[in-house]
């Protein structure tokens, strides 16, 4: 029993480690919120599950991002941008993506999710077409994960790796030729690495927790600008409000999402109006329609933005997910 609570403590200190190393260098929107194809016993879209799906098991599903932007004064962003900030009058980014699932054994697992990505904004650069609305447009960045279940008694813990890809379109150009700034691109053009853990516990047939750390590791992409690293730290709970014998299910879910960024560099020197912590509160439902098909509606709120310099702050999020499993 002794050795049994030395790796409990163990492992919490570990978890309380990750967090606190990547915070030191405190994202705007939510990045990567809508990642999927995993499944789970939760119907959550964060965090990752650390339940898996079984051996052979298929997984087809679709996600629905749109994020929404507090609106901008045009006048002032223009001039901070003449002042060489990195100002922008974002108005709403809508993602959808597709993703496949396959439980390559019993704890381990690979997802490919490929967003589509729209992003719409005022012009805040060039004087002649000021406060235009604007669109960018395209294939956004595939992310490609595993997950492997490395314990499951008292509680389930999981390793989580994988790559963002730079499929996404990153020539999107304004009424003038010229190129948007890599934000307001579809895709980033870096490859980028994603590693981290996630546990889940069963309280009661009634309630399941689950928690996340997931980092990601950002290189240089298109016109040599670097995003700062993220790290983001989930919270959940999943409370069966319909015995989950029975279809179609209903799941209240409540989830704390925070998410820490270090500074944007370009060019070798760093973006002053990047980086930043934003905390959100994510409520929402889910529910087994079938045996096979689930759905989940969650909308992330901020509750805290302490963003670095200048940054435009974000509303609201909205997810949801439908998946298929055979």
């Amino acid at each position: 029993m002794k050795t049994t609570v030395i790796k409990y403590r163990y492992i919490i200190i570990f978890i309380i480690w990750m967090i606190a190393t990547v915070c030191k260098n405190n994202a705007y929107a939510c990045d990567l919120c809508s990642l999927g194809g995993f499944g789970g016993t939760t119907g959550a879209v964060n965090p990752i599950s650390a339940e898996s799906p079984k051996k052979n098991k298929y997984t087809l599903g679709y996600i629905l991002e749109y994020q929404d932007w507090q609106s901008v004064n045009i006048r002032k962003a223009h001039e901070l941008h003449e002042e060489g900030r990195d100002a922008h009058a974002r108005k709403n980014d809508i993602s959808n993506s597709v993703f496949f699932g396959y439980g390559i054994t019993d704890a381990l697992s690979v997802s490919l999710q490929v967003p589509y990505v729209e992003r719409r904004f005022k012009e805040v650069h060039e004087e002649e077409f000021l406060g235009d609305s604007e669109k960018a447009t395209g294939l956004g960045d595939s992310i490609l994960l595993g997950k492997y279940k490395f314990y499951d008694k008292q509680f389930g813990l999981a390793g989580i790796f994988g790559l963002k890809l730079p499929t996404g379109t990153t020539d999107e150009r304004n009424k003038t030729g010229e190129k948007y700034e890599p934000e307001l691109q579809p895709g980033a053009g870096s490859l980028d690495y994603l590693f981290g853990i996630s546990a889940n516990k069963k309280i009661n047939h009634l309630i399941v927790v689950d928690g996340t750390v997931l980092y990601h590791l950002k290189t240089e992409g298109d016109q040599n600008y670097e995003f700062g690293d993220i790290v983001r730290v989930t919270t959940g709970a999943t409370f069966n409000v319909i015995d989950g014998n029975k279809k179609p299910t209903l799941n209240f879910l409540s989830e704390v999402i925070s998410q820490f960024a270090n500074k944007d560099v370009q060019d070798g020197e760093t973006i002053r109006d990047s980086g930043g912590t934003t905390i959100f509160f994510a409520p929402g439902v889910s529910s087994y329609l079938t045996e096979q098909l689930k759905t989940t509606l969650s909308v992330p709120v901020p509750a805290y933005q302490g963003l670095g310099g200048e940054h435009q702050e974000l509303d609201f999020n909205v997810l949801f997910s439908m998946s298929y499993s055979f």
